[in-house]
């Protein structure tokens, strides 16, 4: 037999917010301007950390598996790019992207 009444349930609510929860928010903010940060993105690859990196393989002698790692990066940025994802899939490509080269660029250094 079923019960008449009914048991409530106490939910609590958080109102701290984890990183999850506020990187899902910047995100749907940026949506509005992906063409930015999509620009942003491939400028800083192409214009910065590409070349930088290929100056201290040539200038400190580095492999050729480096400029295989670097290229393969490079193409990690540019698809989602090129094939217009949103924010949400653009922004960690570029962050593991730039922790490469930046990885390659204090080996080829040290």
């Amino acid at each position: 037999m079923a019960t008449l009444s009914q048991s409530a349930q106490s939910y609590t609510t958080s109102t701290e917010q984890n990183w999850v929860t506020r990187y899902n928010a910047f995100v749907e903010q940026a949506e509005f301007n992906r063409f930015g940060w999509a620009a942003t993105t491939m400028m800083i690859q192409g214009c910065l950390l590409t070349p930088i990196l290929l100056l201290t393989l040539f200038q400190f002698g580095g492999g050729d598996w480096q400029v295989l790692v670097s290229f393969l990066s490079f193409l990690l940025v540019l698809v989602p790019v090129l094939s217009a994802l949103p924010v949400k899939y653009i922004l960690p490509a570029f962050t593991f992207s730039a922790l490469l080269h930046l990885t390659l660029i204090a080996m080829n250094v040290m």
